[in-house]
């Protein structure tokens, strides 16, 4: 049976899962959604159009939800919600902000960790099984793709994008993409150091997996001949059957914002 302590206010229109926690203290909004055994711990605020999937549990002082600081944007009704998903872990002084009208809101997927101080900014896109360290720092509208690690004092520019896979060394500051499957870090601005070999054998890629994926980058990072086009093309027919070197094509070419960070400098 859901639980509610004394103390705890939830607001009259919020809708409250079965087998739910809520402990001392914490403040439920009206427009606010809970899963099934969703457990806030004691101290936390979740306010706006905010929906929070099964099994996740909030750890005390998160803040969940409410407007965000864009200062374009500061009509609570024109927010645009946050979404977070199943079996997510939000650790103590947690802050992820709504949407605003600039998309459908912040989302965040399944099966997150989101530890001590982190912060989410509004609309961001926040992929499966994602993992925010320590003070981890997420500026409005970044996207960050399933398995990314981001490691303790990470700062992540707006609408920098973080590739699926991708590991990103603690204090490290993030200006431009970060490809899959790769690993960066330095300050004040992360380079690409090479692929996140440990963390792909972690989730099951091959050795021929792993061997293409760095072929594509090599080409990019080494070579000097032509442009960065000119080189993805020419290894592109190299690596076109193995659909993970393809994708950080593709990543390259089609789904990078900022441009994607280097380890030196690159001309297009």
């Amino acid at each position: 049976m859901t639980f509610i302590h004394q103390t705890a206010i939830v607001s009259d229109g919020a809708k409250i899962g079965a087998d739910c926690k809520i402990g001392p203290f914490c403040r439920v909004g009206p427009n606010v959604v809970l899963g099934d055994r969703v457990e806030l711990i004691s101290s936390v605020v979740i306010d706006g159009k905010t929906s929070i999937g099964d099994d996740s549990i909030v750890y005390p002082f998160a803040v969940l939800g409410v407007m965000s600081q864009d200062l374009k944007w500061q009509d609570e009704n024109t927010m645009t919600g946050l979404r977070i998903g199943k079996r997510c872990r939000i650790r103590e002084y947690v802050t992820i902000h709504s949407g605003t009208p600039a998309s459908d809101g912040t989302v965040i997927g399944d099966d997150c960790q989101i530890m001590v101080n982190a912060h989410v900014g509004h609309d961001c896109k926040i992929g499966n099984n994602v993992v925010m360290s320590n003070l981890v720092q997420v500026a409005g509208h970044v996207e960050i793709e399933d398995y990314a690690i981001l490691s303790g004092g990470v700062m992540v520019l707006q609408f920098a994008r973080i590739g699926r896979n991708a590991f990103i060394g603690g204090m490290s500051g993030v200006g431009n993409d970060i490809l899959p499957y790769a690993i960066y870090d330095g300050t004040p601005r992360a380079v690409y150091r090479t692929i996140n070999r440990v963390g792909l054998m972690r989730h099951g890629f091959t050795n021929e997996d792993m061997h293409a994926i760095h072929t594509v980058y090599s080409a990019v990072f080494r070579d000097s001949e032509g442009t960065v086009a000119d080189r993805l093309n020419k290894v592109r027919k190299e690596v076109k059957h193995n659909k993970y070197a393809m994708d950080a094509i593709d990543f390259i070419e089609n789904r990078s914002k900022r441009g994607i960070g280097t380890s030196k400098n690159v001309q297009d």
